[in-house]
């Protein structure tokens, strides 16, 4: 685990040295365990080490092959190195070092991007050919390892945090006002924008080639994984839940390839309790877990300490209470990038106070977007059922809210996909209208999705809202402190058995997770089975209009940087709403993310007029 970054020329004045030992200082934090920086007449990498596995200085990167061709600075990790290392070696392939990041230069060095395929990890990586000058970029199946970019007529440059591509003379921090109203209307950007202008990120399951023989040719990210389609034909019988239990323990022992020592992010929920259990299942000894609370407020802090030591882990809880004005702005301002979603956090200082014990975290990551966790699955289920009935659709939306009857009005309007975007916004268009002014109408979408909203929602959450808010959240809060976050619910082949399942088998009209839960029923505590969600959110309602309401209106009230963003008095009218009582249920973590989108603006001198 680590943070990477590079500058490529294309053609022309080669990148310098210096750039990479700027976009270094920025990443330092990802790496305190070492750093290094290759160059030559066409590239710069530069790599902060985090040494996890094998942490020698054999382990250093950015590594070269063993013939010197190849280099590559990657960060994350191969879980199944010795299994891979086994097979270069009956091929004559000869080692130095136990790392994993040897066993992926020497794999791809024979075999090519196409060895991707055989590698179980989470991963972003640059690999540099010197003899023909091309460079790969790729990142892992389901985006756990961000990875962004940015090109100009003579550069490409990249690097784990968008904060690393400001310190290059060619990269304007200037916000991008389309992905801004984006932001506010997600809390996050969906892949492949950013909210910086000409800054991209690199999806996830995707690679970039730049040959080095076409200077002239920008060649855009090709995909190179898929999850399957679902089977009709397959069922979750017997054989299938046997099967899906082999996978949950190997994924989960997979993660347990560590030279120093692991913990677990605990909630009191199913997702992460069945991670403990399944690492206490896998023999791993020990453990320690740690767990968010709130002083004064209700939490899960007495679920997740039972659920400890049950399972003989040492236990460590963390308090909050409403001031942490100045944690947050710190938080806020490190990501190169805005992200709304308020755990970022809890993330970040539940991983600070990880980070005093263990360098490796397991979390239940994956598992809502897996099997079915949020709410809107329910609903999406009812609503697919709704649309088989004359009248249905009208009848269910006469007894919803009001986010999910915007959702109805868009199904039959727009269809699936963008049904399933709205459920995931926090807001309507007509809010966005009154914040930005009128947009150009999206069109009807070409291609209806499969398996209804249901099937569209699962798509969507897999496909953007996981990597772009949830997963990017986790990394950069983790990676602040030096912490690398493992999700065993995100192991890929995990993934892919799933998938298999229709969606409408997947998720419930009642039950949220019913595959899971049927699986760990006899294994968990009762309470994390029957605890309503949580999680490690923010009680951010009650603290927007207590303690950190100065810290809201400080931002919103009187705005500096991205003032001429919104139209004149929208914003504010916002805020007055919300601070009377008068707004939609879904402003508190709106007006969080329009906080956070004007403190990271004045961190990075970012200004709405470019």
């Amino acid at each position: 685990m680590c943070g990477i970054a590079g500058v490529l020329a294309l053609g022309g004045r080669p990148p310098e040295r210096a750039w990479g030992e700027a976009m270094l200082a920025a990443i330092r934090h990802r790496g305190p365990d070492g750093e290094g920086i290759f160059a030559d007449h066409r590239i710069v990498l530069a790599h902060a080490r985090l040494a996890i596995i094998d942490t020698s200085s054999g382990g250093a990167q950015p590594m070269r092959s063993a013939d010197g061709r190849f280099a590559i600075v990657q960060n994350g990790e191969v879980y199944n190195h010795h299994e891979l290392r086994r097979t270069l070696e009956a091929e004559g392939a000869t080692f130095r070092t136990r790392s994993d990041t040897e066993v992926l230069v020497e794999l791809l060095a024979r075999r090519g991007p196409s060895a991707l395929d055989d590698v179980r990890g989470m991963f972003a990586f640059a690999l540099y050919d010197s003899a023909t000058g091309d460079l790969v970029l790729a990142r892992d199946r389901l985006g756990k390892k961000p990875l962004v970019w940015v090109r100009t007529d003579e550069y490409l440059a990249f690097a784990s945090e968008a904060r690393a591509l400001l310190r290059l003379p060619f990269v304007r921090a200037r916000l991008d006002r389309t992905r801004a109203r984006e932001f506010v209307r997600f809390l996050y950007v969906p892949s492949p924008h950013t909210a910086l202008e000409g800054v991209r990120k690199l999806p996830a399951a995707h690679l970039l080639t730049v040959r080095g023989a076409a200077p002239g040719v920008h060649p855009e990210p090709e995909r190179w994984w898929r999850l399957p389609a679902p089977d009709p034909a397959q069922r979750a019988d017997a054989a299938w839940f046997e099967r899906l239990d082999a996978e949950l323990l190997e994924a989960t022992r997979l993660r347990t390839v560590s030279d120093v020592p692991i913990g677990v992010f605990l909630s009191g929920g199913v997702d992460s309790t069945t991670v403990l259990e399944r690492l206490h299942a896998a023999g791993h000894r020990p453990i320690r877990t740690f767990t968010v609370g709130f002083r004064g407020l209700p939490d899960e802090r007495a679920i997740a300490r039972a659920s400890a030591a049950r399972y003989g882990a040492e236990h460590v809880e963390l308090v909050l209470e409403p001031d942490l004005e100045h944690d947050i702005d710190a938080i806020l301002e490190h990501f190169g990038e805005p992200l709304g979603d308020s755990a970022v956090v809890t993330t970040a200082l539940i991983a600070r106070e990880a980070a005093k014990y263990v360098k490796v975290i397991l979390n239940g990551d994956g598992g809502d977007e897996l099997f079915g966790g949020y709410p809107r699955y329910r609903f999406a289920r009812r609503a697919d059922l709704a649309a088989r009935f004359p009248g249905g659709l009208a009848a269910l939306r006469a007894v919803t809210r009001p986010h999910a009857a915007r959702a109805i009005d868009t199904l039959a309007r727009g269809g699936p996909r963008f049904a399933a975007r709205e459920l995931g916004s926090v807001t309507s268009r007509e809010r966005l209208d009154a914040l930005f002014g009128p947009a150009p109408p999206e069109t009807a979408e070409l291609e209806s999705a499969a398996y209804g909203l249901t099937g569209a929602l699962f798509d969507w959450d897999t496909g953007v809202y996981l990597p772009d808010d949830l997963l990017l959240k986790v990394d950069i809060a983790s990676m602040r402190h030096a912490l690398e976050n493992r999700s065993p619910l995100l192991d890929h082949r995990l993934f892919e058995h799933v998938a298999r399942i229709v969606p409408s088998r997947r998720a419930s009209l009642t039950t949220m997770k019913p595959l899971l839960r049927r699986l760990v029923r006899d294994r968990l505590p009762a309470a994390p089975l029957a605890a309503a969600k949580q999680g490690f959110q923010l009680p951010i309602q009650s603290w927007l209009r207590g303690g950190m309401r100065p810290w809201l209106e400080g931002l919103l009230l009187d705005p500096v940087a991205t003032g001429a963003l919104y139209r004149p008095g929208a914003l504010r009218a916002e805020v007055e709403q919300f601070l009377a009582g008068r707004a939609d249920e879904l402003a508190p973590y709106r007006l969080f993310g329009m906080a956070a989108l004007e403190r990271w603006a004045r961190a990075y001198d970012v200004r709405a007029d470019g």
